[in-house]
């Protein structure tokens, strides 16, 4: 099968997931196909709110068929790129956004368009420990090496990060096992594939994303049998907890989010100021409220959806989020993206505060 012929496999309407991890998994057909993938969360259809959401002079064009959306976008100047939207059967609220389109392009023009524009639809900022479990699921039964691994750093005294690329050759399964790399965020992870007792030929190429992206050079029955859905679980996981948090939303004494970092990021009150300006730069967001003197606290307000929190920063580790009057899983999921990606590696769990 053509290189062609293969991507043509992402937007036919009569191939649906199970099909798509079918072909993925022989070696012939997806020989030479490029393949990107992001996992999402939405709790209404994803292709939809593309159309809805997206800005004046955009106009995406989608086709259905058998439960698959192919939206096409058009670029000033640029060549059209189809994106198949497809419902995991993990959970339904999740769902893989899949093209053979350049690894640039889907990041610039799809995913880029998701994160300026769209709201309701929702990524999830992996952790180092999530990545390694991914990296881990992709070993199942198969050779896997990894490659290269980039990760940054936070600056000591100063502020922001230092970014490195690591060139490793270590198993999987043991990069997997591994706590290492100490205060290092991990952004991304290269693997290099073949199934097990398979004798010569090229192997698949991997990348794993922190924000959640993923890209596939041949070994696609790697990406759609083993990465994605353990990515899918994750994403699953993470919303659950953010719901469920978010639904106390208006009670007396709502359930309290908290971010819990690897490292003492906000031990110097001097730079307290500077975290309420980090925090506060997330898009769709106004501070209607802070203090920064002794400890941070912020009253926020999300005017995507009207979403409201209080936020508190009274330990060296960890961020407090509490929703008030109302609060929704997506604004959370963008909230908690957010202060991970400003402040580094971190936990997310749910803290019951009480009935």
């Amino acid at each position: 099968m053509a290189k062609q012929e293969c991507a043509e496999l992402l937007y036919d309407g009569s191939v649906g997931l199970k099909g798509l991890v079918r072909a993925a998994g022989n070696a012939a057909p997806m020989d030479s196909a490029r393949i990107n993938a992001v996992v999402l969360h939405s709790r209404k259809d994803p292709a939809k709110e593309v159309t809805e959401w997206a800005p004046d002079g955009m106009r995406p064009d989608v086709s259905r068929r058998r439960g698959k959306a192919v939206l096409t976008l058009n670029g000033r100047g640029a060549d059209p790129i189809r994106i198949a939207v497809v419902r995991s059967d993990r959970d339904p609220n999740v769902y893989y956004a899949l093209s053979d389109c350049p690894s640039a392009d889907f990041r610039e023009r799809f995913v880029s368009l998701l994160d300026d524009h769209i709201p309701t639809i929702t990524r999830m900022r992996l952790s180092n420990a999530e990545i390694r479990s991914i990296v881990g699921a992709a070993a199942e039964g198969r050779d896997v090496r990894v490659r290269l691994v980039s990760s940054r750093s936070r600056r000591r005294g100063r502020g922001g990060f230092d970014s490195r690329v690591d060139r490793i050759d270590e198993s999987a399964e043991r990069f997997a096992a591994s706590a290492g790399g100490g205060s290092r965020e991990i952004m991304s992870v290269e693997l290099a594939c073949r199934s097990r007792g398979q004798d010569g030929g090229s192997s698949g190429m991997l990348t794993v994303s922190r924000d959640s992206r993923f890209s596939a050079r041949r070994g696609g029955g790697v990406l759609f049998g083993s990465m994605l859905p353990r990515a899918a679980d994750l994403a699953a996981g993470r919303a659950e907890v953010l719901l469920a948090c978010a639904k106390t939303a208006n009670r007396k004494i709502s359930d309290q989010l908290i971010v819990r970092f690897k490292e003492r990021v906000f031990a110097d009150r001097g730079k307290n100021r500077a975290h309420i300006d980090a925090i506060g730069a997330m898009p769709y967001t106004v501070l209607v409220d802070h203090h920064a003197d002794p400890s941070i606290h912020m009253s926020l307000v999300d005017y995507g959806d009207c979403s409201a929190y209080g936020i508190w920063v009274v330990a060296n580790d960890e961020i407090t989020i509490i929703p008030s009057l109302f609060a929704s899983d997506a604004s959370m999921s963008r909230l908690v993206n957010h202060v991970m990606e400003k402040f580094g590696d971190a936990t997310v769990e749910k803290y019951d505060g009480g009935p």
